[in-house]
């Protein structure tokens, strides 16, 4: 007898709900479920393309009709806590898209619900988990370096842009010389003030936080 496949759900239909996803398809102990996002459309588009079964526009409707394993929360920081309270009050098992929280009060407020309903709460923390990452932490860790005074990382991965890539900065569609200035659309968005903030900054104009 085979054994039964954890049944997931999904919260969450945009872009980076896809990477998910794929990885769950990539597993076979698990089966995707139902998906659920507040535009039903995105929520039908995205069931359609990763062959979910069913599909809700609101979280609550979806945790109390399938009754699943566990929930996958790839949602806006600030919708978390709520989110994550809903899910444990049905002791589902959950993870959470990163960042965890805009707060550290609302992180602790996670931490507890979960806690007082004694399920999971994992957060999608994936980075250190990179074979790249690994590797030098292992070089770390085998003194292979000596005493590390300095490190410095950079990478350009390709993802995190989506179709329209100058929405995120409608700013750069005007700026002048823009290809000198096009890759750092990301970065930028990252770190607030930032690169773009320091571009701007050199043409003499305010740079706003």
């Amino acid at each position: 007898m085979s054994e039964r496949k954890l049944r997931g759900t999904i919260i969450g239909a945009g872009f980076f709900a896809g990477f998910q996803a794929e990885g769950w398809q990539r597993i076979p102990g698990v089966e995707i479920v139902a998906v659920a996002d507040p535009r039903i459309e995105r929520a039908r588009e995205f069931a359609s393309r990763f062959s979910i079964p069913r599909v809700y526009a609101e979280a609550e409707a979806l945790l109390q009709g399938e009754q699943p394993d566990f929930v996958d929360i790839v949602t806006r920081p600030d919708s978390h806590l709520p989110l994550v309270e809903l899910a444990a009050s049905h002791r589902v098992q959950i993870i959470c898209q990163k960042p965890m929280a805009p707060t550290w009060k609302e992180c602790v407020a996670m931490v507890e619900h979960c806690q007082r309903a004694d399920v999971r709460l994992l957060i999608h923390e994936n980075w250190r988990w990179q074979p790249w990452y690994r590797e030098v932490k292992k070089l770390i860790d085998g003194e292979v370096f000596g005493r590390i005074f300095h490190f410095g990382f950079c990478l350009r991965n390709g993802d995190g842009r989506g179709e329209e890539l100058y929405t995120v900065q409608p700013y750069f569609r005007e700026m002048p010389r823009l290809l000198i200035y096009e890759t750092l659309v990301h970065s930028g968005r990252r770190s607030g003030l930032g690169r773009i903030g320091l571009l701007r900054f050199g043409q003499n104009q305010n740079a706003e936080h």
